[in-house]
């Protein structure tokens, strides 16, 4: 008892005259002070002084914290702040640092979300259907494809998307390059009559509740978006002929695309 007392006095003293950082650092940096002393303790190997601390006392600290179920995360917060008290206390310490420690992230990989430019074809719902074609084969947002009257937005040899309508308010023009996509046109100039937007047709919450369902059914998140296949599609068709350069300007003017860092990340999905 009487060594955590001591060492609870000397880390007093040191927090007390160490006015670093903001308040909360202060109130943190103290808490996880305090409570390696604590722990110290309760593990049962308190040294006499801080100066007589050493590289075993760590470890079996953090082995204490892994079995109370901190997470990895906490536990290298805490040695944050340990190791700059250590250093000021004039306790220089080697084999703490969080590989000796045995200390890591895990960090998840982002799972994949496999779909193919085809994969509209499997639909039959109306809505989910032509809003994955005209994002795959088109290139348009959700909200372009909800809103898009092919009276309008249709020409004769390609799509005229209007700042209306636009993600960007920029007007901007995609052709037609092969059969599916005047396919695509034919079967949603019938089920609009052409001159109606599904928006119009069968209102936003009917839309958002067909598009999860249908989505969820096939594995599929809901909140993503599915353009990014249009860009891969003209990347794997037009490079050969354009090369990258060209077909990457060609690509971002037919999306509205700005960001190169959007583009990458595209082509990369």
């Amino acid at each position: 008892m009487m060594r955590k007392q001591s060492l609870r006095q000397a880390a007093n003293r040191y927090l007390k005259t160490d006015n670093r950082g903001h308040i909360k650092d202060k109130k943190r940096r103290a808490f996880v002070i305090l409570k390696m002393i604590d722990d110290l303790f309760a593990v049962g190997d308190v040294p006499l002084s801080w100066q007589h601390l050493k590289s075993s006392h760590v470890h079996e600290l953090v082995q204490h914290w892994k079995k109370q179920k901190l997470k990895p995360a906490t536990i290298i917060w805490y040695m944050v702040f340990i190791r700059q008290f250590l250093m000021d206390m004039d306790c220089h310490l080697t084999d703490i640092d969080n590989q000796s420690l045995k200390l890591t992230l895990l960090s998840k990989r982002k799972k994949k979300t496999h779909i193919t430019p085809n994969a509209w074809q499997t639909i039959e719902e109306p809505c989910p259907r032509f809003i994955l074609a005209l994002q795959t084969h088109f290139g348009l947002t959700f909200g372009e494809a909800i809103r898009f009257i092919p009276d309008i937005h249709s020409k004769e040899e390609s799509l005229w998307i209007t700042r209306e309508i636009a993600f960007n308010s920029e007007d901007r023009t995609i052709p037609f390059r092969n059969d599916i996509q005047q396919g695509i046109m034919t079967e949603l100039m019938k089920h609009t009559d052409g001159d109606r937007c599904l928006l119009k047709l069968h209102g936003e919450e009917t839309i958002r509740v067909q598009w999860r369902k249908c989505l969820s059914l096939k594995k599929l998140p809901s909140n993503k978006s599915y353009r990014h296949l249009y860009a891969q599609i003209l990347c794997k068709e037009l490079s050969p002929t354009l090369g990258n350069y060209q077909t990457n300007w060609l690509i971002r003017d037919e999306m509205g695309i700005k960001s190169r860092n959007t583009l990458w990340l595209y082509l990369n999905e």
